[in-house]
């Protein structure tokens, strides 16, 4: 399989979301029924895209299978998926303002919400099928980058509609990308190609930003800015397990290309 139709079939799908939530009346929030369809459509464009490729090489069930792959993730990659939970829970004390009560009804709907819109909608696609092509043909780093600057591209359409990203500043929005891309990366490398730890970890990223907003960051922006130099450094050490399990700098085509 090669990355131009995902590529071409990730973009149609979700732009087609994309549009519909631009045009739809009530459509622009993904918590109004007129709006959810749409969301999803949009949000699903990278695994659906996956899906429908799979199909068409009859690969579909190979795929599934690495979506729910327990037995080739390593112990340190677990500990990758909850990082950003405890990376939440250490940056709490520093919260600018006061925190505000977390029901377990809006923590379970939390979570559903956020890995329907986010981590099962994606992760087919960005580590399963674009992140599994480009570590067999590069290093697992600059694949890594190459996802996640497509992952970046990919959501800058949410920066022209009243989205919850909107609410980001782009640069730290797109350094976040970068440095989650990393993590996930090496958690997918580490993982012999499970797309599971890329599911979790995606869930751990998304339910942490969420949940700080009632730990005492009341906008994403506190919440990016104080998190940004901490994802990084989680980034760092993502790497550094990957080196010491694999002895791999995840360079291969700047090795072999750059004297």
């Amino acid at each position: 399989m090669t990355l131009v139709p995902f590529l071409l079939l990730t973009v149609t799908i979700s732009l087609a979301g994309f549009v519909c939530v631009l045009l739809v009346p009530g459509a622009q929030s993904p918590d109004r029924a007129a709006g959810l369809p749409f969301w999803l459509l949009m949000v699903w464009g990278p695994s659906l895209a996956a899906i429908i490729l799979a199909v068409q090489a009859g690969t579909l069930g190979d795929l599934l299978a690495r979506a729910i792959d327990m037995s080739s993730v390593p112990w340190e990659v677990w500990g990758l998926t909850l990082a950003p939970l405890l990376l939440l829970a250490m940056l709490l004390p520093v919260a600018p303002d006061a925190a505000s009560p977390l029901g377990v009804g809006t923590l379970l709907a939390m979570v559903g919400l956020n890995l329907i819109l986010g981590p099962l909608g994606e992760e087919l696609g960005w580590r399963g099928v674009m992140q599994t092509h480009l570590n067999t043909r590069i290093g697992w780093l600059e694949a890594s980058v190459i996802v996640g600057v497509a992952w970046f591209v990919w959501h800058l359409p949410l920066w022209t509609i009243a989205a919850p990203q909107a609410e980001i500043p782009l640069h730290l929005f797109g350094l976040h990308c970068l440095a989650y891309a990393i993590i996930i990366g090496a958690a997918h490398t580490l993982s012999n190609g499970s797309i599971l730890p890329a599911i979790l970890i995606h869930l751990s990223v998304n339910l942490a930003a969420n949940m700080a907003l009632f730990g005492g960051f009341q906008n994403s922006e506190s919440w990016f800015s104080t998190s940004l130099i901490p994802y990084g450094l989680l980034a760092l050490a993502a790497y550094g397990l990957v080196w010491l399990r694999t002895g791999q700098f995840g360079v291969a085509w700047l090795a072999e290309h750059v004297p």
